[in-house]
């Protein structure tokens, strides 16, 4: 009823005469300034952030349920800290600036003393063991990444390259010298973490003691999942970039040079989303993980090597990248062709689809246990079905593949006037923006979150519920937008 009530509002706002369709500057700074003052006096945990906070502020959640005294790493504070830095580069205004200051010293409380970051930031740490043992471990499907407090720092779902990312560019704008060391301590993990080939595990220092459901611990394996090895090139290129020490260039040169080395054969040449050590072949990690060809980290190889190309102008890098086109095209053809839908995995050799169906048993700790098979049978398929549309990456291809050395260098070093390019800001879109936003400067939305529905076995189904409530990335969305507005309205 409320969210009816506000759709309607909405609606008589956007029609009644006289409204105005552009936004004034000065109402804008103000919103952005009020919607901050709420994130940080309200929402905020010691300066850090969850992803969603409910609207009575009697939970809020990460990936999982989080305690209170809790934030978030992943997808959680450095991403809020680099909107704040977003806003400050807007307008200059110093409430931004220590805001991001306040996750800056929230990210740096938890930091590995190597350097890294795990999942989440407990500020009460002597119940992070109680929390994982009785709250987080508790799904019966996916998040096998939770069911264990490792005691290291991980770099799935580009975790500790994105705090390491923004502690760079708040030391870089605030210039505060105290920031240093943890930012070196950061890039001097990733540096400690790679192996002697250029591969990253998915979690550093190295464990091999969780295993689970008969499945060897899987964090150790070299690892392209989720972004784990292209995000800590990206940073490490940042860093040699901004602070000019050279073996942040090697490190992601070697790591670069170990994705091309284990590229698939030609009529497989794509990426998988971890390694065997001992074979370099892919290589199955969690129960809905089977070893198989992937197309979302093929594509994040495929911009990677575009990357090295603009900024080296050595053509090596480039040669990779028709074969693993080419290996698009097959997936795409042979779907049609069998009458098939995509998959997320392809099985080595036979290029079957290799699709992850939820079953209705359980292992003896109350887990479910996932099917792999090559035709889709009838159930729940866990594992998001990927497709890809060729033909954009062949003309990015074909268009920097043209480029000269000269040409390819002037555009690499184009990408570092703005730390990532602010959106598009619509007067309609703002005006929406502001319109959404309530007296307390909040933004309340629907927050999609973990279940919690144990029954008998104690075990929740993972399944998902809305809630109403605050949600960081509705919040970093709209903050950015915003700071375009007023910074295009200079």
């Amino acid at each position: 009823m409320k969210r009816k009530l506000f759709l309607i509002s909405l609606f008589l706002m956007f029609t009644a005469p006289g409204f105005p369709q552009q936004p004034d500057r000065d109402t804008v700074l103000s919103a952005m300034k009020k919607a901050t003052v709420f994130m940080t006096e309200k929402v905020s945990t010691h300066g850090g952030y969850v992803w969603n906070v409910a609207e009575d502020f009697s939970k809020q959640y990460g990936e999982v349920p989080a305690r209170k005294s809790q934030i978030w790493v992943q997808s959680g504070t450095p991403m809020v800290g680099m909107a704040y830095l977003d806003a400050f580069d807007a307008t200059k205004d110093k409430v931004y600036l220590a805001a991001a200051r306040k996750a800056a010293n929230a990210l740096i409380y938890g930091q590995h003393p190597l350097g890294g970051w795990h999942y989440a930031i407990d500020f009460d740490p002597k119940g992070m063991q109680e929390w994982y043992k009785n709250k987080a471990s508790k799904f019966k499907w996916g998040m096998e990444e939770q069911r264990f407090y490792k005691g290291n720092a991980t770099f799935d779902d580009s975790n500790s390259s994105s705090a390491t990312r923004f502690l760079l560019r708040f030391y870089l704008t605030s210039k505060e010298e105290k920031y240093r060391t943890p930012l070196l301590k950061a890039l001097n993990f990733l540096l400690l973490a790679q192996y002697p080939n250029g591969a990253f595990p998915q979690r550093f220092p190295l464990r091999y003691d969780f295993v689970h459901d008969d499945f060897p611990d899987y964090t150790s394996y070299y690892t392209l999942n989720d972004g784990s090895a292209t995000s800590n090139v990206e940073v490490l290129l940042d860093a040699y970039q901004y602070l000019g020490d050279k073996r942040y260039l090697e490190a992601a040169r070697r790591a670069v040079d170990f994705m091309i080395a284990v590229q698939g054969p030609e009529d497989q040449a794509a990426w998988a989303e971890q390694y065997h050590p001992d074979t370099m072949q892919p290589t199955k990690a969690r129960t809905h993980e089977p070893a198989g060809f992937v197309i979302r980290e093929s594509e994040q190889v495929l911009e990677l090597l575009e990357t090295f190309y603009l900024m080296t102008g050595d053509r090596r890098y480039l040669r990779p990248i028709p074969m693993c086109l080419n290996w698009f095209d097959r997936v795409n053809r042979e779907s049609r062709e069998n009458n098939r839908p995509a998959a997320r995995y392809y099985e080595l050799g036979t290029n079957l689809p290799v699709y992850v169906v939820r079953t209705d048993k359980t292992t003896p700790q109350g887990y479910g246990v996932y099917l792999w098979s090559n035709t889709r049978a009838q159930g729940n398929v866990s594992s998001g079905v990927q497709v890809t549309n060729v033909e954009p990456f062949r003309k990015e291809y074909e268009r920097i593949s043209k480029l000269s050395k000269e040409e390819a260098k002037a555009e690499y070093l184009q990408r570092f006037k703005s730390w990532e390019p602010l959106p598009r800001a619509e007067a309609s879109v703002v005006t929406s923006i502001l319109g959404s936003m309530d007296n307390r400067g909040a933004w309340v939305t629907d927050c999609r979150v973990l279940k919690l529905d144990a029954g008998p076995d104690g075990m929740n189904s993972g399944d998902f519920e809305i809630i109403e409530g605050y949600a960081s990335g509705v919040f970093v969305r709209n903050l950015r937008v915003l700071a375009s507005y007023v910074q295009n309205a200079m």
